[in-house]
């Protein structure tokens, strides 16, 4: 890890409809755009499709992605959270500091 970077995870849950080649295709933009905003990726695990505790836009059921990242001040996190708010396909993300 690079002087001056945090290790971050973000996990994300996307619609139950996300299915096969799909999910390589969201792994594969979500490493992209973490990359896009000034990240460092060191990993993107695919947990598979599980039961939610509530629904969430009427989907009893999600895909989840977690992903885990080294970014330091500059890596326009505001800027990532707005991108992941915008995508229809996520449900939900989860952004936290690693501890070690």
């Amino acid at each position: 890890m690079a002087q001056g970077e945090t290790e971050y995870e973000i996990m994300v849950v996307l619609h139950p409809d996300v299915v096969g080649e799909q999910v390589e295709e969201r792994m594969a933009h979500l490493r992209g755009t973490l990359a896009e905003h000034g990240n460092d990726v060191t990993e993107v695990i695919d947990w598979g499709r599980r039961r939610l505790a509530y629904p969430i836009r009427q989907s009893y059921e999600g895909h989840y992605l977690i992903a885990h990242y080294e970014g330091g001040a500059d890596a326009r996190r505001d800027e990532l959270e707005q991108s992941l708010l915008i995508d229809e396909q996520v449900l939900r993300h989860l952004i936290v500091r690693r501890d070690h």
